[in-house]
Formats: structure tokens, sequence, C-alpha cells
């Protein structure tokens, strides 16, 4: 089995409001009782595919729990470049030993703290099957509409009539790819919140998945890949006090141990009402009850 090194960027951009909560890092904000960076982590580390977890950020994180299961902590940068840059470098001189083949880099973030395992296993499983250079994911707005995540207030990217927001994992095969497109990397960084100038700075505007894919390969000179994915987690972040609340409310664990335990009841009644000869049909989200 394709193991791959994953890389998770902690660096300080836009981490002011989380002084509100007695924080100066999103990396150490609790959600039920652990910090964000701790819990993603971990959702690595149990994950099949997944071989040395390196984290970019300061000194302070040292003091968590969980970066006993960290392979190495790279020195943040200034910027999110420069902490991807670290990152990448790190893994490509350390690991690979400057090797020209290898598995290449997974990038994702300490907010990303609806990440786990099953998602982040199925996920990398994908790319074994497509064996891609760059591989963008993107979420559609319907599918964190029906996950019962708010879908207001964020930025969408218009493509071929349907609206997706970018994700929290990323991969890079090779690290020459991104030096040819380092300016163009800063741009896009830049427009993060307009989708529109972005699809507009590559060529993209009125184009779909499969055709932006083409241009950035022809950018790139590397085989580029965009998936839209079924998980609306992968797709939500902690970026600001409200995504925040919103976490401890929906990852806090007796809420998940509670409905876990509804689901096991309902199932049970089913099960009750299937013994009993009572057919249960549903279409278009009626249910109907028929007896057998």
């Amino acid at each position: 089995m394709k193991k791959y090194n994953v890389i998770i960027l902690a660096g300080g951009e836009n981490e002011d409001w989380c002084n509100q909560y007695g924080y100066n890092r999103k990396a150490f904000l609790p959600i039920n009782g652990e910090p964000m960076l701790g819990r993603v982590i971990k959702a690595y580390r149990r994950s099949q595919y997944v071989d040395k977890i390196v984290v970019v950020g300061s000194r302070e994180l040292d003091q968590l729990a969980a970066m006993k299961y960290v392979h190495k902590r790279v020195p943040e940068g200034g910027s999110f470049l420069q902490n991807l840059l670290h990152g990448i470098l790190y893994v490509k001189a350390a690991l690979y030993k400057f090797a020209f083949r290898h598995n290449g880099y997974l990038i994702s973030f300490c907010d990303a703290a609806y990440l786990n395992t099953e998602i982040i296993d199925k996920t990398i499983a994908n790319l074994d099957r497509h064996n891609p250079g760059l591989v963008l994911h993107y979420v559609h707005k319907d599918t964190l509409a029906k996950a019962g995540f708010p879908v207001e207030n964020r930025s969408y990217m218009p493509v071929a009539g349907g609206k997706y927001t970018g994700s929290n994992i990323y991969y890079v095969r090779y690290f020459r790819g991104l030096l040819r497109v380092l300016r163009d990397i800063v741009i896009l960084r830049s427009y993060r919140k307009d989708p529109v100038k972005i699809l507009e700075h590559i060529g993209c505007k009125d184009k779909n998945y499969n055709g932006i894919a083409e241009v950035l390969s022809r950018k790139l000179k590397t085989k580029c890949k965009i998936f839209v994915s079924p998980f609306a987690e992968m797709g939500v972040d902690v970026d600001k006090p409200i995504d925040y609340e919103l976490a401890k409310i929906e990852l806090d664990e007796a809420r998940q141990t509670g409905r876990k335990q509804m689901e096991r009841e309902m199932r049970n009644i089913y099960n009750e009402l299937s013994r009993l000869g009572v057919r249960i049909n549903t279409h278009d989200g009626r249910q109907t009850h028929r007896e057998t």
C-alpha cells in the first residue's frame, strides 16, 4: 500500500480573533477538551495511508500532547506561501533525500477540525486510482446544506452552473511544478475571497472542472485533477469566531453520542416493524407505511 507524508500548516495567518478566547493561535483552540491541531493530527495519524506527519508552525506548538505523533515541527514563515514552501522543502530534503521519484506531498490545515480518519482514507484512496501530479478538492454548496452547515457568507467558485467551496486536503506530486507558478500562487492567494477573479486569472472563467484541470495541466506541465468531494466536512474550516462556536457544538462528544444512540433506536424500530411485517418505503423524503 502506498503511503503519503502529510504537511499540516499551522502558521499564524488571520488569528487575532482567537485572543477573545484566551489563545493566540487557532491550533490551541479547544474543541471537546482537545486543542484543534491535536484533533487534526490524530485524524491523520490513524489513517492507513499516512506515513509521517510534518507540522509547520511556531515553537509554542511543541507543548501540545499530540505533537508526539509528529515526525517534525518545521518553523513557520511570514505567510501562507512561505509556510507551504518550508514544509515541502523539509519533506523533500529530509524524507525524500531529494529523490526524483516519491509519493508527493499531502497538504492540510490545523483548522480542518471536522476531518476524520474515514474521510481522509477515502480521499487518499481516490488519489491512488488516478496517479495525479496535482489534486484540488472542492465541495458543492448543496452538499454543505444537506449536511446542515451554514451556506451563507461563504466564498463559492461558480463553475458550470454550480457553486463550490474549497477544501482542506490538497495534493502535490512534484515541487518543481509549484516553482513554475510561485508568482501566480501569490496572486491567487490574494483573490481567495473572490473566486471569480481566480478563474479569470487562470483563463478559466467559462470552463467546467475538466476544462480547468486541462488548463492547469498545461501550465504546470503535470497531470492535474479536480475532484468534487461528497464529504461536506472537507469544505468547512474554523476561520472566524462563528465557525469556532459552531464547531464546538457540532463536534461535542455528548451530542455525537446522543445522535448515534438515536440512530440505533431508529434502526431497532425499523427492524421491529420489519419483523411484524410492516414495510417502510421512502419516496421523495415522504415515508409511507404499508402492511404486508
